[in-house]
C-alpha cells in the first residue's frame, strides 16, 4: 500500500486523487491525516482514510508497518507529488518485487519509492526508529544498495512539487527542526549497518 501521510495540505491531495485517477492508478492508499487537519471527506474507493494524534513523519511510517505488517509492498509517497506516468503504481511495484527497492525518476534522494514486503519485514520497520523526518529515504537507499537490491525505474515520473524546485511556497510543514538530531542518528546507524 501508499503510505500518504498529510499534514494540513488537503488542496495537495485532492491534486494528488485527480492524477491518481488520471493517470490509472489502481493500488491502496494510506492517507494518514492528524485529529486537527482539515479534511473535506476524502473517499476514493481504493483509499483508506486513518485520523490519529500529531506523530513525527518516521513515527507514522512506522505506525503504517505495525497496522498493515503482511503487505507484500510500502510505498513512500508524499502529498507534493503528482504522478505524470501511466500505470506508475504498478510500474515501481512490480520492479521492486517482493524484497528490493524501486525509485522513479530522479534517482537518488527521491522521497517516493516502493519496497518489498519481505525487505521491509527483514528488517523491521518503515523508518530507523529516532528519526523525525529526515534520512528515512537514505537509509533505504543505504539498505537496498548494500543488498544489492536497488532498482532504478527511470520511465516513471512523479513530479515533486516541493518549495525547494520551485513548484511550491513554503509552508510550516516544510520545517525541519530536528535536522541536526536525525543527521546524528543516521550517521551512527551507518557507520554500525553500513
Amino acid at each position: 500500500m501508499w503510505i500518504m501521510p498529510s499534514r494540513s495540505r488537503p488542496h495537495n491531495v485532492l491534486r494528488f486523487i485527480k492524477a491518481y485517477d488520471e493517470t490509472k492508478a489502481t493500488t491502496p492508499v494510506w492517507l494518514r491525516l492528524d485529529k486537527d487537519d482539515p479534511n473535506p471527506g476524502y473517499i476514493h474507493e481504493n483509499w483508506i482514510v486513518e485520523i490519529g494524534p500529531r506523530l513525527p513523519l518516521s513515527e507514522i511510517y512506522n505506525e503504517a508497518f505495525r497496522l498493515y505488517p503482511d503487505s507484500p509492498w510500502y510505498g513512500f509517497i508524499a502529498d507534493d507529488v503528482v504522478p505524470k506516468t501511466l500505470y506508475w503504481d504498478r510500474l515501481l511495484i512490480n520492479a521492486a518485487g517482493i524484497d528490493g527497492m524501486a525509485v522513479p525518476s530522479g534517482g537518488e534522494g527521491t522521497p517516493h519509492f516502493v519496497l518489498g514486503g519481505d525487505l521491509v519485514r527483514s528488517v523491521g520497520w518503515l523508518s530507523l526508529p529516532g528519526l523525525d523526518r529526515l534520512y528515512i529515504d537514505t537509509v533505504w537507499e543505504n539498505i537496498a544498495k548494500k543488498r544489492n537490491v536497488l532498482r532504478y525505474v527511470p520511465n516513471v515520473i512523479l513530479e515533486h512539487r516541493h518549495f525547494s524546485n520551485g513548484k511550491a511556497l513554503f509552508d510550516r510543514t516544510y520545517r525541519k527542526e530536528k535536522k541536526a538530531e536525525d543527521k546524528l542518528i543516521y550517521q551512527t546507524w551507518k557507520e554500525e549497518h553500513i
